[in-house]
């Protein structure tokens, strides 16, 4: 019954009530996902109660002065989608100019008591809200049960030696480091954009591929190649993407956006929206002296990245391929 609500409370009825999972969530990794199973477990000890994740429209340091953006990880299309599949009833979202001036207790009795009907608060151990972040986990308790209601306070998510958090997995992927970052994710990291006409040159030399451009504001991989699976019709297959500015044939190498070759298939897939998911980095992204070089290490590529699943499936990984 998952459904997503802007800035409006779900059609419950009169005694029914919302376990509510609080945070920016960009990335729904594995510590996010830890605050929605509890929001979800909330729903099975007390008839009447749902489960439901709040979060802004848009992630909050878009919207503050005071600190940098920092680029999503995930889009708001993908945070639903993946809120969906973990589960959960409703999907709350509020614009966060118009909540940004409430004090802690407005937020509480205003927004969680009053518009959304919340009987649980569940956020993570270093949540703030209200005003300047004046609210903190141990406030969201207090005024809960002022109010009625009572807050879950989630532990700190460890995993590979320390906490999992959004900037941790930001800063592996943008490193290149995306093996490290699907254990952290709990899936590997993608991207869905719409597939772009280009120069055509793979189909030249024997070796199709999409084009697919990073909008402003998304993290992007490091430069380079990347064995990846492409989602197809309910399909999962083999993949090779370059990340980058595509130095042999590119002129203007400030330009960057993901071409990716997929293994046996040459379908038509301009103007799609396309899931591309990247597993490991391969190689450094390199200017070859002729296009039959590049030929020739994108074969390689290709074979490498055969190899890389092969041992995946072997070792008992979950990559379903077809």
């Amino acid at each position: 019954m998952f459904q997503p609500f802007f800035s409006e409370c779900p059609p419950l009825k009169e005694g029914q009530s919302l376990a509510i999972a609080l945070g920016n969530f960009d990335g729904v990794h594995l510590g996010h996902l830890s605050l929605i199973e509890a929001a979800i477990a909330e729903t099975k000890k007390e008839n009447g109660v749902f489960s439901a994740v709040w979060s802004f429209a848009e992630h909050t340091s878009l919207s503050l002065d005071t600190r940098p953006s920092v680029d999503l990880i995930t889009l708001p299309e993908e945070k639903c989608r993946l809120f969906g599949a973990a589960g959960v009833d409703f999907v709350l979202t509020d614009r966060f100019d118009a909540l940004r001036d409430l004090s802690p207790e407005e937020f509480v009795r205003d927004i969680l008591i009053q518009k959304y009907r919340c009987s649980v608060a569940v956020c993570g151990f270093n949540f703030r809200f209200g005003r300047f972040g004046a609210g903190t986990p141990e406030t969201l308790d207090r005024l809960m049960r002022r109010y009625g209601g009572r807050a879950l306070i989630m532990p700190p998510f460890e995993k590979n030696g320390g906490i999992v958090s959004s900037s941790r997995i930001r800063s592996l992927i943008e490193n290149g480091q995306t093996e490290e970052a699907a254990e952290l994710l709990g899936r590997p990291f993608s991207i869905r954009f719409p597939v772009l006409h280009g120069q055509k040159l793979g189909r030249t030399i024997g070796i199709p591929t999409i084009n697919q451009l990073f909008p402003a504001g998304m993290v992007r991989p490091q430069n380079g190649i990347y064995a990846c699976t492409v989602s197809i019709g309910g399909e999962e297959l083999m993949a090779v993407s370059n990340v980058g500015s595509r130095p042999t044939v590119n002129a203007d190498e400030s330009a960057v956006n993901c071409e990716t070759h997929i293994l046996h298939y040459n379908g038509w897939l301009y103007g799609q929206s396309i899931r591309v998911s990247f597993y490991k980095k391969l190689r450094e992204e390199t200017k070859f002296a002729s296009v039959e070089e590049l030929k020739q290490a994108v074969e390689r590529d290709i074979g490498h990245t055969e190899l890389y699943f092969k041992e995946k499936e072997r070792s008992g990984k979950e990559v379903s391929l077809c």
